[in-house]
């Protein structure tokens, strides 16, 4: 995918770089050139440095081909306007905006724009490490290898998602516990979707 970054901090830049080593063409926007100093050298995207709402910049940054839009920046406003600007005028369906007040991830939801609050997102996962028990995490041995096994309440962001776009680099999704006590488990296609009170299960390799 062509996917352009407005903003370089640690989202975005983090952002970029994972997407990049996933094989993906990468073109990153921001104000402050001393931003990209974020990225490393293996870094293979383009960078430009300008003002993220100027027309200009955003062709020249490659928007017109661009499948999917980013905005992470700490700003609200700007994100939204990005994204806005992304839909409406370069006919972008696939935009997400990096949001701080949950009051308005909830307003402009409702607009149709996809919005990520990070502060729901470190409230769920405080409210999880801060209730589930400590010794939640289970342990099978099969010849010389050792694989945890953890069920984890489903997180808001992950609602409405296939279980196929949870897999984490070191943890692998093996179904999910239903509120009314059914199990799912996963399967290759997979065609279950994270609902509100799901327990989803995960295992690692741990030794």
């Amino acid at each position: 995918m062509n996917i352009l970054i407005i903003g370089c901090g640690r989202l975005g830049s983090r952002l970029a770089k994972k997407l990049d080593r996933l094989g993906h063409d990468i073109a990153v926007v921001d104000r402050q050139v001393e931003a990209f100093e974020n990225l490393d050298e293996s870094f293979s995207g383009i960078t430009f440095t300008g003002n993220p709402i100027d027309l200009e910049i955003l062709r020249a940054a490659g928007i017109e081909s661009c499948d999917a839009v980013a905005a992470t920046t700490p700003e609200d406003n700007l994100n939204i306007t990005v994204c806005q600007i992304a839909r409406k005028i370069f006919h972008i369906e696939n935009v997400v905006a990096r949001i701080s007040d949950p009051s308005r991830e909830e307003i402009f939801s409702t607009l149709g724009l996809r919005c990520i609050c990070h502060t729901n997102l470190a409230c769920d996962v405080l409210e999880s490490a801060l209730t589930q028990p400590a010794d939640e995490n289970r342990m099978l041995t099969f010849g010389t290898h050792t694989l945890s096994f953890s069920m984890r309440p489903a997180e808001r962001r992950m609602l409405g998602m296939n279980l196929n776009m949870l897999h984490l680099p070191d943890e692998k999704v093996l179904g999910v516990l239903r509120k009314d006590g059914s199990v799912l488990l996963y399967s290759d296609p997979c065609h279950i979707v994270v609902e509100d009170g799901d327990q989803i299960l995960y295992t690692r390799l741990a030794d």
